[in-house]
């Protein structure tokens, strides 16, 4: 039985550290998994990953003992049986904005009689083809407390409803998704949601859930801070941002030179 990188630092009450790659790049994710990163975000949804890819890119985090957690493209069981199968340790489902959508999630990621996820018991690399489990029931209790769901909370109908959301037996986490919100909203920008995010994430934690901001750049440590406050303790930072940020500086210092 794998454990969940990202369950074992919770329970430590520490931070779990991840990074956010959409592109296709198990090469990044062992650079960054030889770095100590705790988890990895393989964005479906924005990313151009196919089915293959991202198995690929959860073996590449399997190997660092990071927690692969996979942003699916819909809020569809046959995409999130695919990528639990895959060996994701959670999965981010998009645009959960009721109850309805939150039961419809959490029947597709939890097997029964949580749910009605379907079974690979035996055939799949997410229970090691079933070599190390001797009870399927016991399987079955285990990758349902062991496996996180994250319900994207992206608009301002989800926040009304972040009640009736998080009394879903089976939604383990919530996910910030500052800027859909923001466009849910008619504005771009991050600054006039602040409330309704810091709302997100007390009620989380209120409920005993957890919660993710994962969204804010390496310049913003203050956002990272006012979430961590609030009981935050799974946060990332996108890969791209970091490399153009070092990129852009060091370029900057270089043609100061002449």
């Amino acid at each position: 039985m794998v454990y969940n990188k990202i369950l074992e630092n919770i329970k430590s009450n520490k931070t779990a550290v991840g990074l956010n790659l959409n592109i296709n790049s198990t090469h990044m994710i062992e650079f960054f998994g030889s770095m100590g990163f705790d988890w990895v975000f393989i964005d479906c949804e924005h990313g151009s990953m196919s089915d293959s890819e991202a198995e690929n890119m959860i073996r590449a985090a399997e190997l660092y003992d990071m927690a692969p957690v996979v942003r699916v493209s819909a809020n569809e069981p046959f995409l999130i049986l695919r990528m639990l199968d895959a060996g994701a340790k959670g999965i981010v489902v998009p645009h959960i904005d009721n109850k309805e959508e939150a039961i419809k999630a959490r029947n597709a990621a939890k097997y029964p009689p949580l749910g009605l996820r379907g079974s690979n018991y035996g055939t799949g690399r997410n229970n090691k083809y079933g070599s190390l489990i001797e009870n399927t029931e016991d399987y079955y209790k285990f990758a349902n407390s062991n496996t996180i769901l994250f319900a994207l909370i992206e608009s301002k109908e989800a926040v009304d409803n972040i009640d009736e959301i998080l009394s879903v037996d089976g939604i383990d986490a919530t996910w910030l998704g500052p800027s859909d919100m923001a466009l849910s909203m008619g504005l771009p920008g991050k600054d006039h949601v602040q409330d309704h995010l810091d709302k997100v994430v007390k009620k989380t934690i209120e409920k005993g859930k957890i919660s993710a901001a994962t969204h804010s750049g390496p310049d913003q440590l203050n956002e990272y801070e006012n979430f961590h406050k609030l009981g935050s303790k799974v946060l990332s930072i996108t890969s791209l941002s970091l490399l153009k940020n070092s990129a852009i500086d060091w370029q900057n210092k270089i043609r100061n030179l002449d």
